[in-house]
């Protein structure tokens, strides 16, 4: 699961009332608002709003892609140097959407509902978009999401009071300093759990930088501990002789035609004594 954020969702008049969104695109939409309020633009990742509302990525790209068409959001993609790899993306808000976007209700009644949210966006993006110093990428953050999950049935008040943007950058230096994969945080993340110890005492995203190589050694451990348990475990074996069984002794011709005679000469007389 994904911690569910605090700020309030936003869904304007001419969101609400527009036939051409799906009502799932208008939920998302507001979901997008309560995230760009925090920085002034949305840095969620497809796989994030999938677990948030589980569904596919492919389910939530369309409702993106009805938002952009609609002119409602604008995505802005950065990419790692060099390469085609997607680092960030930012989906931002249009506070002033075309008119032709506009449902049932009036004019003056829009423009009435969408001040406070244009005020919002437009002091948010002033004060946060142009000083944000966010290196972080969506999977840091969902992987600093994931440690808080972990953890939040068992230590609900601790987790309460976690910065995730701190957790999401923590992370984001075991990649690109301590040259950690996003598979192996992410592997170690769902092995936690297990490990009664480390669970309890892996409770924050610099416990887990520090004790990271630690972490991958346990597992290390754990798993050539069950490769030799199951390499000596003992085997039932049949016996020999039901694996090999003796071949059948076979008569010689000459005994086994006394034998069938002798046979023939009893019947005979058996059948006779019965007449």
């Amino acid at each position: 699961m994904i911690g569910h954020r605090s700020y309030f969702a936003i869904i304007p008049a001419d969101v609400r009332y527009d036939k051409k969104l799906t009502a799932n695109a208008k939920l998302l939409y507001g979901e997008i608002t309560a995230l760009a309020n925090e920085k002034g633009y949305c840095w969620a990742g497809d796989r994030y709003f999938a677990e948030l509302y589980g569904v596919s990525k492919t389910t939530i790209q369309s409702w993106l892609k009805a938002l952009t068409d609609n002119g409602y959001i604008t995505k802005e993609l950065i990419y790692r140097e060099g390469t085609k790899e997607i680092l960030n993306r930012y989906i931002r808000i249009v506070v002033y959407p075309t008119q032709e976007n506009l449902g049932t209700p009036t004019q003056e009644n829009l423009r009435d509902n969408n001040t406070s949210f244009n005020n919002t966006f437009n002091k948010t993006y002033k004060e946060e978009v142009d000083t944000s110093s966010r290196k972080y990428s969506d999977e840091h953050f969902r992987l600093a999401s994931k440690l808080q999950n972990n953890l939040s049935n068992d230590f609900p008040k601790e987790m309460k009071k976690v910065d995730l943007n701190k957790w999401a950058d923590v992370i984001r230096l075991m990649e690109d300093k301590d040259h950690h994969t996003v598979e192996q945080i992410d592997y170690v993340l769902s092995w936690l759990p297990s490990n009664s110890f480390w669970f309890g005492n892996i409770r924050s995203a610099k416990k887990l930088r520090d004790k990271f190589e630690t972490l991958k050694f346990e597992i290390k451990t754990e798993k050539l501990k069950k490769q030799e348990k199951k390499k000596f475990a003992r085997e039932e074996k049949l016996p020999d002789r039901f694996v090999n069984p003796e071949p059948e002794p076979t008569l010689d011709p000459v005994r086994q035609a006394e034998l069938e005679a002798k046979l023939k000469a009893y019947q005979e007389q058996k059948k006779g004594a019965a007449t």
